[in-house]
């Protein structure tokens, strides 16, 4: 069963309430660091319980693009908001297996650090009624699990893209 989720615009990452952000540098150049976002096979060596992502409109993907990525536990559906290779990769949720979510908007921003490129990873949600009164309880797991993503993606740039 898919449940509706409230497509939103890039600028909700900016005034949500309720969010999450991170901010890690990995060792490799902005494309790099984007197309792992946005390649499927690249996404599924570092995500953490990444069990299908695929693309349910054609090449080429960019702004309006839209994919399905399942997660043990739930499946969602993304429309790309922003698409600017090595700069910044934004989508919102528009479906989900699970009625968790009112709105939600990922947001990643890149620039280069020496070296190194520094990724600005934004959450932003509106979680339903259903789901506020486990949010604390939930908040912890959430937030761990995008930290071990974090990490994965650093060790899959630094490995030059093998399994991280």
């Amino acid at each position: 069963m898919r449940f509706f989720v409230k497509p939103t615009d890039v600028g909700f990452a900016d005034k949500s309430d309720t969010f999450f952000t991170w901010d890690f540098t990995v060792a490799a150049p902005a494309s790099e660091a984007f197309d792992a976002l946005t390649d499927p096979a690249r996404f599924m060596r570092w995500f953490p319980d990444a069990k299908r992502v695929a693309w349910v409109t054609d090449a080429p993907h960019g702004a309006g693009s839209v994919r399905d990525v399942a997660l043990r536990g739930i499946t969602v559906r993304e429309k790309v908001l922003v698409w600017e290779p090595g700069r910044r990769f934004s989508f919102t949720v528009v479906e989900s297996s699970l009625p968790l979510l009112w709105r939600m908007v990922e947001d990643f921003r890149f620039s280069s650090a020496g070296r190194e490129t520094r990724v600005e990873w934004t959450i932003a949600y509106q979680p339903r009624l259903l789901v506020r009164p486990l949010e604390r309880a939930l908040k912890p797991l959430i937030s761990r699990t995008f930290r071990v993503a974090c990490d994965r993606l650093r060790r899959h740039l630094a490995n030059g893209s093998q399994q991280g």
